[in-house]
């Protein structure tokens, strides 16, 4: 099977291409024949040795793909050879072959294709644990995103909106503003340049008449600064990144005074303590398609020799949807 390689940590450029033998499950474990794999902004932290989790070298990156399950360990019994997936682990995505426990594969309905499959996984779970789990969305809330034109701020939008929800797009880049109202934006506002920490809530205010009931908050910086005092009285702020570069500090007193919540999400966490619950989401999300809620915005697809081009639509903040590498 053929897989993109990094042999050594560094940028995309330095990835190959190589002929690896195939792949053997263990007990508990499938091989899925991968034909869709989608690249994601960690990818490229793992690949530059950034990342949490640091593969041995040499490795193949990619956390989500989507295929045909092709052989089946002892003890699997869920799933079988033929059934379509979709697959998520920590990395080895960008090959023809993926290893995968039983429990990172999610059934693929029909009429999702696998270059949707493998679009649809991390980013829309991390939202819906954002919103649901931790922010507790209800019909009716005024939710602000911020980051909100990258993978999760769509996904996040999409679901808000499909929920009944009044949706504010915060974007670092106004260009983007039709992107964003395409998925689910009902007004939008500029979050960059100076003195955010104040035009933020004065955006909110203009906009709502008074604040926002939930922020999914991924830029970092004086936009969290700002989104956490565009929060109306009993609000709820979600930390899921700082694509910014730069971590907040929060004064805990804030929280008291406006009786807010300020919570993270992490969905590596969930996958890793509870998968059982993952599993219910992702078919949630499934179905939401199919009803035609939500959908999947795959901005471009590469064949594999193009990872470096794929790549860099991230490392150039060309972003308009996921990028996704073909397999076949």
């Amino acid at each position: 099977m053929r897989a993109i390689v990094a042999r050594e940590l560094g940028p995309p450029e330095n990835l190959v291409i190589e002929e690896l033998e195939s792949l053997k499950p263990g007990p508990g474990q499938v091989v899925v024949d991968n034909r869709a794999a989608a690249i994601n902004f960690p990818d490229l932290l793992v690949m530059e040795g950034k990342y949490q989790v640091r593969p041995p070298l040499p490795f193949s990156p990619g956390k989500e793909g989507a295929g045909v399950i092709k052989e089946v360990g002892d003890g699997v019994d869920r799933l079988k050879v033929g059934d379509r997936v979709m697959v998520q682990v920590e990395y080895g995505t960008y090959a023809q072959e993926v290893l995968a426990d039983e429990s990172q594969c999610y059934p693929v309905p029909d009429d999702v294709s696998f270059e949707e499959a493998a679009a649809i996984g991390i980013a829309y779970q991390t939202a819906h644990f954002a919103l649901v789990a931790r922010a507790h969305v209800k019909e009716g809330d005024k939710v602000l995103v911020t980051g909100a034109s990258g993978s999760v701020g769509l996904a996040a939008m999409q679901l808000a909106k499909a929920w009944g929800c009044e949706v504010i797009a915060g974007l670092t880049t106004m260009s983007k503003e039709e992107l964003a109202r395409e998925n689910g934006a009902d007004h939008v506002i500029d979050v960059s340049g100076e003195g955010v920490r104040d035009s933020i809530r004065e955006d909110i205010r203009k906009i709502t008449g008074g604040g926002v009931d939930i922020v999914i908050e991924i830029v970092g910086g004086e936009v969290f600064d700002g989104s956490v005092r565009a929060l109306n009285f009993g609000g709820s702020l979600v930390v899921v990144g700082f694509t910014g570069g730069t971590i907040p500090s929060f004064k805990v007193n804030y929280a008291l005074l406006k009786n807010i919540a300020v919570t993270g999400v992490n969905w590596a966490e969930y996958r890793d303590r509870d998968p059982a619950w993952v599993q219910r989401v992702q078919a949630e999300l499934f179905d939401m398609i199919a009803a035609g809620k939500i959908h999947v915005p795959v901005q471009a697809v590469y064949p594999m020799d193009q990872v470096v081009e794929a790549c860099r639509i991230i490392t150039e903040r060309k972003v308009q949807g996921k990028v996704v590498l073909s397999m076949v």
